[in-house]
């Protein structure tokens, strides 16, 4: 076959231009430093590129919440450490008023303390964060979550738990809601609480053991009445005798007790300050000296929030003790706030655990 010159000379330019071609390719990947520049130049590597690029964006996006939860989370476990810390203070000052013999001064000035102590709290109840944002205000974090009112500190915030995505399939709550950290904690020992009737006239006081049979407690009501100050009995709910204190004998007032038709009376039982009276699974212990007619109520826990405890205690600290009956309502106060400042530092210390294994996750 022949090949003529004009062919030859074709041939030559295409190989020329083939040549030109590739130098201003690898000219173009030196100076933007990417190998692929169109998909043409490579459709199967730029589709994944594509891929590759979204992969990258997705990652940065779960750095950043990474960062900022982490953030969220040690400005948060900062401010309970130091709620926790407040609160040692504040149980330091109770176990010295309950334990000094102290003048109603004295126990005033305490609560001058307290009152400090409260507004410090609050303070650490409404921490921001880098941005601004309210730690513990939930999804309302733009607004201050807890407020004095004239009944006392309210929470205004929600209960959403922000989350954010920080892995494929991961998610991570940036912080606890201040109804969980402050509000939402159980008095008495968590199940039952116990308390006197503010109309009492005798010096006892009662207080709820820790040591409670569940599987026994029905969750009713019970009343500890004193028939006189050596004898009680305990009732229901519904104002009937429990079994073991509803013996009934004729009434020793009486003045002809031999009579069949008169109606019978609760025996009692007798009263020793200090010792156990157990119940429907639940064990109290009742002090000091009750006069007759005085009760104490047993009842489910209910949530109260660690200001409500610090407020109680404060006006325990600053009421008169000028009286049997008021030094008895006074020292109710002081060990109900001992109580309650147990599970409060309690949950303070669960969620710094709670904070401390999300800050590992991360």
């Amino acid at each position: 076959m022949r090949i003529s010159t004009a062919q030859i000379y074709q041939q030559g330019l295409s190989g020329v231009l083939r040549q030109q071609n590739t130098l201003n390719q690898t000219q173009l990947q030196l100076s933007t430093g990417r190998k692929i520049n169109s998909p043409s130049d490579d459709p199967v590597g730029a589709a994944r590129l594509q891929e590759l690029e979204r992969a990258v964006e997705v990652n940065d996006v779960y750095n950043r919440n990474v960062s900022r939860t982490r953030q969220r989370l040690q400005v948060e476990e900062t401010a309970v450490a130091s709620a926790g810390e407040l609160i040692q203070r504040v149980r330091e000052l109770t176990v010295q008023a309950s334990n000094a013999p102290l003048s109603d001064g004295d126990k005033a000035q305490i609560a001058v303390e307290l009152r400090q102590r409260l507004d410090q709290l609050v303070a650490i109840a409404n921490t921001r964060d880098g941005d601004g944002e309210f730690i513990f205000a939930g999804a309302q974090a733009g607004s201050e979550p807890f407020v004095r009112t004239a009944s006392g500190v309210d929470y205004v915030g929600d209960s959403i738990q922000r989350e954010l995505s920080i892995g494929p399939g991961i998610t991570m709550r940036d912080g606890d809601t201040g109804d969980k950290v402050f509000m939402a904690i159980r008095d008495g020992n968590g199940v039952v609480s116990a308390s006197q009737n503010p109309a009492n006239t005798g010096g006892g006081y009662i207080a709820v053991e820790n040591a409670i049979d569940q599987s026994a407690y029905d969750g009713d009501t019970y009343t500890v009445e004193f028939l006189d100050a050596e004898r009680f009995v305990v009732r229901d709910g519904l104002g009937n005798l429990v079994p073991g204190f509803d013996t009934l004998v004729p009434d020793p007032a009486d003045p002809t007790p031999l009579t069949p038709s008169l109606p019978l009376v609760p025996e009692g039982v007798a009263y020793t300050a200090g010792d156990r009276i157990s119940f429907a699974g639940v064990n109290v212990t009742v002090r000091g000296t009750p006069e007759a007619g005085d009760e104490f109520v047993i009842e489910p826990a209910a949530n109260q929030s660690v200001f409500a405890t610090l407020s109680d205690l404060i006006g325990a600290l600053e009421g008169s003790s000028g009286t049997t009956a008021d030094a008895a309502l006074q020292r109710q106060g002081i060990d109900d706030a001992l109580a309650r400042l147990d599970r409060i530092e309690t949950r303070f210390l669960e969620v710094r655990s709670d904070i401390g294994g999300r800050l590992n996750t991360l």
